[in-house]
């Protein structure tokens, strides 16, 4: 199974310029090779934008891979072979929740529909698709957010409860398929037909037949949604019922954590035409700020444990980071200790680019980690 490494997972401006900064010289090759970017993250503002769209990316940028390469200073991404592009259409659905937060499940589907009809999106999206020679497009469907980042912290609410909302769901995603399908030359080997493991199997063979085409590749969806205890039994099902082995590629969407990754490989098996991405060793290596009163954490390759860089605590995963295996382990002993301590600083009120760039380094160690677990 591939891990893919998530160019965009979160945080701020800074974070993500310092991956940008560190990426032609830090970033592993097989991350590279392994890459996904949203169409979301290039195009969609922000909810508490006027505006879903980004106007001068939306006129000025036509090829994904060319963007990566300003981006990064790269140039081994224009061919990098396994490049995702996944929709990014939570942005599209908070967008309207934050501008119509008394909208019934139903109003936000048909707001959803209207936006991706009138602004032309799937248009846009094919265009890219084409352009930046992508061959592991996820089609487009409606999330639910069942998390909801405030001010106050996460709210946990499920906006689309109601079977008459999944069915609507399940229609659309079976319309944008087809249309991304047929904008992309009706190519299936081009697409992650986008499968909700939410969907029960009725669900499924209904919006298979809906489909234009006979998928090749998956994108497995909504996996966050389900608990541990409910994690395997969900997998043995989707994998009876559509028997992953007759796909060229199955792509966990997000699969959450270390735990959730090896109960896929538990369940199913360590399988070449699976691949998986996460965002938690991201957010855990941006999760210190600039006050101390939260810190950033380290993930060890022994234990696959989360350690909290602190100074109390920055002498013991030293020790763990030189205890182990020289010839795995990413970052030098060396190189690791200057990655711990401008981490201290950064959460010190002593933040700059170096800082930004060693945070950018932190992610990555803790991306190879979660790669060494799959392994």
């Amino acid at each position: 199974m591939d891990l893919y490494f998530v160019y965009s997972s979160g945080g701020g401006a800074g974070d993500w310029n310092g991956i940008n900064r560190v990426f032609s010289n830090s970033m592993p090759e097989n991350f590279k090779k392994n890459l996904l970017i949203k169409f979301g993250d290039i195009f969609f503002n922000h909810r508490s934008n006027g505006s879903i769209l980004r106007p001068r990316a939306w006129r000025d940028v036509d090829n994904a891979r060319k963007w990566l390469i300003q981006k990064t200073g790269d140039n081994f991404l224009m061919n990098s072979p396994n490049l995702i592009m996944d929709v990014g259409t939570t942005k599209i659905v908070s967008f309207i929740t934050h501008n119509h937060p008394d909208f019934t499940d139903i109003q936000i589907i048909n707001e959803f529909d209207r936006i991706i009809e009138e602004e032309n999106i799937l248009e846009k999206y094919a265009e890219i698709i084409n352009n930046s020679s992508i061959s592991n497009a996820v089609t487009f469907d409606i999330p639910n957010l069942f998390k909801v980042r405030t001010q106050q912290g996460n709210v946990n609410r499920n906006l689309f409860s109601t079977n008459a909302a999944k069915q609507r769901m399940i229609d659309l995603a079976a319309k944008y398929a087809n249309h991304t399908y047929r904008l992309t030359g009706e190519d299936p080997d081009k697409l992650l037909t986008i499968i909700s493991a939410e969907w029960s199997n009725q669900d499924i063979d209904r919006y298979l037949e809906l489909l234009n085409y006979v998928p090749t590749k998956l994108g497995i969806g909504a996996l966050t949604n389900f608990p541990n205890a409910q994690f395997e039994d969900m997998l043995r099902r989707l994998d009876e019922h559509l028997v992953f082995d007759r796909y060229l590629k199955v792509h966990f969407l997000g699969s959450g954590g270390i735990e959730k990754s090896n109960m896929i490989i538990g369940t199913l098996g360590n399988q070449r035409n699976f691949s998986v991405d996460v965002t938690t060793p991201f957010n855990r290596g941006i999760d210190g700020n600039t006050n101390g009163t939260s810190q950033s954490g380290y993930y060890d390759y022994q234990n696959k444990r989360l350690h909290r860089i602190t100074p109390e605590n920055l002498e013991h995963i030293m020790s763990l980071h030189q205890n182990f295996n020289n010839e795995r382990k990413y970052f030098t002993n060396e190189e690791m200790r200057e990655i711990l301590n401008s981490i201290l600083q950064h959460q010190n009120r002593n933040s700059s680019l170096e800082t930004y760039n060693n945070r950018a380094k932190l992610i990555i160690h803790n991306f190879d980690v979660y790669q060494f677990n799959i392994e």
